[in-house]
């Protein structure tokens, strides 16, 4: 998992999934939390790391450089979004589909919609739930031709847009925004 943490990205619900993934399927699955505490919630990965300290093959990055961001990406069988809310997309997501990576994903409305509309892939889990987030982890895991063909699918529709008409989409979305604001403003 990949980002700024402690907010609505807990890694708690992450480890305690992995750990029941391990003992169903006898794998010896690490875990890599790359981020940061997110600054309104300082120390909390600090604590994660005390609490799930007898937790075997978890690693806490700290702050990843740009330039070790594909290391990390590519050396992950997928990435997990251990998300409890959101506010629509996720630019971790794109990430992922760039580098062709399998994602399991909250089934959060506005997020599992937009995975679906911007042709993304993934398997989805009950945000509350470690059991929910435990068999979508553990479904890629024993079943690499689906992992693989998640990564395919997120890949393509990491790719199939170039930067210009993602430009001019974002441009005409803030451009419809503001329009709408200042009629609302007058309407007021």
């Amino acid at each position: 998992t990949f980002g700024k943490f402690g907010t609505y990205k807990k890694v708690e619900k992450l480890i305690e999934a992995v750990e029941l993934v391990r003992t169903n399927t006898r794998q010896d699955l690490e875990i890599v939390i790359a981020g940061t505490d997110n600054p309104n919630t300082l120390g909390y990965l600090e604590n994660v790391q005390k609490q799930y300290n007898h937790v075997s093959n978890i690693t806490f990055t700290g702050y990843v450089a740009e330039e070790d961001v594909p290391v990390i990406f590519s050396e992950s069988a997928m990435v997990v979004f251990p998300y409890t809310s959101t506010t629509g997309s996720s630019g971790v997501l794109h990430q992922a589909g760039s580098y062709g990576k399998a994602v399991v994903m909250p089934d959060l409305g506005d997020l599992s919609i937009l995975v679906k509309e911007e042709g993304y892939k993934g398997e989805f889990f009950e945000p509350e739930s470690v059991e929910s987030l435990a068999a979508a982890i553990e479904k890629l895991v024993v079943d690499k031709a689906y992992r693989n063909e998640i990564a395919k699918t997120n890949y393509q529709a990491a790719t199939a847009l170039p930067m210009s008409v993602i430009t001019k989409m974002y441009l005409n979305v803030f451009n419809n925004q503001s329009t709408t604001a200042t009629q609302m403003a007058v309407a007021a």
